[in-house]
Order: C-alpha cells, then structure tokens, then sequence
C-alpha cells in the first residue's frame, strides 16, 4: 500500500479551498493519521471476541476450582479446631 501522505495532503488542500484553513486544520486533526494496515478489521475483532471468550470460560473454570479447594480448607480448619478444642478440655480435665 502507498503512503498516505500525498492523499492526506491533497485532501487538506481540498478542505482548505472549501472551509477555509482553520476548519480545515480542525477536520484534520480527528481524521487518523495511520494507514489502514494498522487499523482492526472485523475478522480481528471476531479473534479478539473469541480469545476473550476463551479467557472468560478459563476463568469460570478456576472460580469453581478455588470454590471446591476453599470449602477443603474450610472444613478441614474446622475439624482441626473441633479437635483441638476436644483435646484440650481432656488435658485441662485431666489436669485439674
């Protein structure tokens, strides 16, 4: 693809001639300044939307996974703290 320079230039000549140099500077500066290689095209989009989507369904993933991990550690701090409690009312009965 050619440089889009010249076809930048001659369109500011244009919207010189037409609007005068300050609505033509004003224009300008919201029209892009990088050719059209650089910019996202639908197919770009459709790729992006499905790694997000990928993405979204790892992490669904991993939430269920903490979520049964951390009712493992939940139950297992209970049961040791249900122990310990056990254990030490026989030692406090047995030392007193």
């Amino acid at each position: 693809m050619t440089s889009p320079e010249p076809a930048r230039h001659a369109l500011y000549g244009k919207l010189e001639h037409v609007l005068g140099p300050d609505h033509a500077d004003t224009l300008m500066t919201y029209l892009p300044q990088n050719s059209s290689d650089e910019a996202a095209t639908k197919s770009d989009i459709a790729a992006l939307k499905s790694d997000i989507e990928e993405l979204k369904h790892r992490f669904d993933r991993l939430e269920d996974i903490v979520r049964d991990q951390q009712k493992v550690y939940v139950a297992t701090v209970v049961g040791s703290m249900t122990a310990l409690t056990g254990i030490f009312s026989v030692v406090v009965g047995l030392l007193t």
